[in-house]
């Protein structure tokens, strides 16, 4: 995966979050590292990265643990094919086999073509809210 992070960087970059290879390299060392953090990535017949997606077991004091997609990706030239279903269903496979019942995903509100996705898969909308952060 880590030979992926070009490809990766650019599909990141996509999402609207620019990264150089050597970026997402170093995390995907650090996310390689945990047992609660997971990277799929589809590739096409040819050798080709079509897209991919990242999760993480989320916990807290409040709710049993669930996984949260931190991030889903098909490429440009590789969408409605798929490719986006067959991520989620490794992304959902895997939380189940971590014993979790609910996998969730943040989605820009400008997306509109990733929430028609996410509800064709059987995701529900359940929360608007602010984002808020930090840099420290």
């Amino acid at each position: 995966m880590l030979a992926d992070s070009e490809k990766m960087a650019d599909f990141s970059g996509q999402l609207g979050y620019p990264s150089a290879p050597e970026q997402v390299r170093a995390r995907l060392a650090e996310i390689q590292k945990s047992d609660d953090c997971a990277i799929f990535v589809a590739e096409v017949p040819d050798g080709e990265i079509a897209g991919w997606i990242g999760v993480y077991i989320f916990r807290s004091a409040e709710m049993d643990k669930l996984v949260e997609i931190s991030g889903l990706v098909v490429g440009d030239g590789y969408r409605s094919r798929g490719i986006g279903r067959i991520l989620l269903d490794a992304a959902e496979d895997w939380a189940r086999d971590r014993g979790c019942k609910i996998i969730a995903v943040h989605s820009n509100i400008k997306r509109q073509r990733a929430h028609n996705f996410y509800k064709k898969n059987g995701y529900e909308w359940y929360k608007t809210q602010e984002s808020f952060r930090k840099t420290l």
